[in-house]
């Protein structure tokens, strides 16, 4: 069962009372206290118990007011929201068979973990890129096999096979915690892949594509990481990264710049740390809090690499609810990168993943450095609601949650380089896109968001994309 704010609010204030006796003041006082006498868990059939209490903000033992045992209820939901393994966590409070504290109950539905998906990718940076083109021969396919929530440990085992435009094949594995304070976890991932097609270089900021029937470029990568989490928002990731790639002469003709060196081997070792602040209520369509990250790229850190280059990205994003079904959500990004030798495709700046402003889709810009801010104003059409679909038994699949958003928007961004005959096309100058947009988000995190954007040129288009803009 789940519960509106205002029942929930009033579940804790009707507990409160019932523990602290008929003639106490209202819960949620300063000086009333309650006693958390225990903590029990129902429906977690495979994520093992203690993945879950740490993820609470309160423990057995704890002694709250009952206003602060109100806002560790919703914390600590929002918390086990964020692991992606549950489609609900409900917490319920009731006295103690002895009537010395509260029990606290938690009622979680756990997702669906493991899948065997067909891979069916497009090779371009976003939907509506490859259909400006609709070319089916970027089209890659295979199958994914992806384990979440492995042992009930909260572990991940992805396993990745492509064919077709990009030929691949992929090992990820991530243990959370390996130390019995539950802060240290670890992961490595392993890549192989060819490509018969590849983008070449970048023309009047459209990326160019070539075909041979010979392979372009070969790859294998390593990626080992560590990772720190001494609390419940921030977390501290080191990686070291060791990638090989062998081009052909073909493509280094093409592009002698592809590689940064004209080498026809390169090998890139690079050492990273990330820092994330993640207070958000949760990850596929936040509605409410604030996330950040940084994260420092050391290229070429051994001695017989020919890179040697520093950068660093960052992004922030908030998100703030505001009267009745409105709200509002803004977010910035940016790029800087120190002068040194850099291969033109890992050389990226704005036009891929997040990092595009709207209106812009079909554009792609290459650059040592950019900076983006976007703004969103939504209106909840429909608020979450939930469909039970009584014929199929299975409770990862019989209740699907939805809600529908609109609203406007507003982007701007920038790239540039330090060279300034390198500041061709859009470099340099200031880009805006806005438009008007309407988003449909379900379960498992999917998103589908249908936009129509005019940029600073005064092109206007409609838009297609799988994820949350900010």
């Amino acid at each position: 069962m789940r519960f509106a704010p205002a029942t929930f609010r009033w579940i804790v204030l009707v507990t409160a009372i019932m523990v602290l006796c008929s003639d106490a003041s209202p819960a949620g006082s300063e000086t009333d206290t309650i006693v958390i006498a225990s903590i029990h868990t129902v429906g977690n059939r495979r994520t093992q118990e203690y993945i879950i209490l740490r993820e609470l903000t309160f423990s057995a033992g704890d002694t709250l007011t009952g206003k602060q045992l109100e806002q560790a209820l919703k914390t600590s939901q929002d918390n086990l929201m964020r692991l992606s393994l549950f489609h609900f966590a409900d917490f319920s409070v009731h006295p103690s068979p002895d009537n010395k504290g509260t029990d606290i109950s938690i009622s979680l539905t756990e997702r669906w973990y493991t899948w065997l998906w067909p891979v069916f990718e497009i090779a371009d940076r976003n939907p509506n890129a490859w259909l400006e083109n609709g070319d089916f021969r970027r089209i890659s396919y295979g199958l994914f096999f992806q384990q979440e929530n492995f042992r009930g440990r909260m572990e991940k085992l992805h396993l990745r096979f492509k064919a077709g435009y990009q030929q691949q094949l992929g090992l990820l594995y991530e243990a959370p915690y390996l130390n019995r304070k539950k802060t240290l976890g670890a992961g490595i991932m392993v890549t192989l892949g060819r490509e018969r097609e590849t983008a070449i270089k970048t023309l009047e900021d459209r990326l160019i594509y070539h075909r041979d029937e010979d392979f372009l470029r070969w790859y294998t990568g390593a990626d080992l990481f560590l990772r720190y989490r001494p609390g419940i928002h921030h977390s501290h990731t080191l990686t070291a990264q060791l990638n090989r790639f062998r081009f052909s002469d073909t493509l280094l003709s093409l592009n002698p710049d592809y590689a940064g060196t004209g080498d026809e081997k390169v090998v890139i070792p690079r050492l990273s740390y990330l820092l994330k602040a993640d207070f958000r209520d949760q990850r596929g369509y936040p509605l409410r809090g604030w996330y950040a990250d940084a994260l420092l790229e050391w290229t070429g850190i051994l001695p017989f690499s020919e890179f040697n280059y520093l950068t660093l990205r960052s992004s922030a994003r908030k998100h703030v609810p505001l009267h009745g079904r409105w709200n509002l959500a803004a977010g910035a990004a940016i790029k800087i990168s120190t002068a040194g030798t850099k291969p033109w495709f890992l050389n990226q700046a704005m036009g891929y993943g997040r990092d595009y402003v709207r209106g812009y889709e079909y554009k792609v810009l290459d650059g040592d450095n950019f900076w983006i801010t976007k703004v969103n104003l939504k209106y909840a059409l429909l608020n979450e609601k939930i469909v039970w679909l009584n014929r199929i038994k299975a409770k990862q699949f019989n209740t699907i949650p939805f809600s529908v958003h609109a609203g406007v928007y507003a982007d701007a961004g920038q790239v540039w380089t330090k060279g300034e005959e390198e500041n061709t096309g859009l470099k340099r100058s200031v880009l805006t896109g806005a438009g008007l947009g309407l988003d449909f988000v379900t379960y498992y995190d999917k998103v589908v968001r249908t936009e129509f954007s005019v940029n600073r040129e005064g092109q206007a288009g409609f838009f297609v994309h799988f994820m949350a803009a900010i």
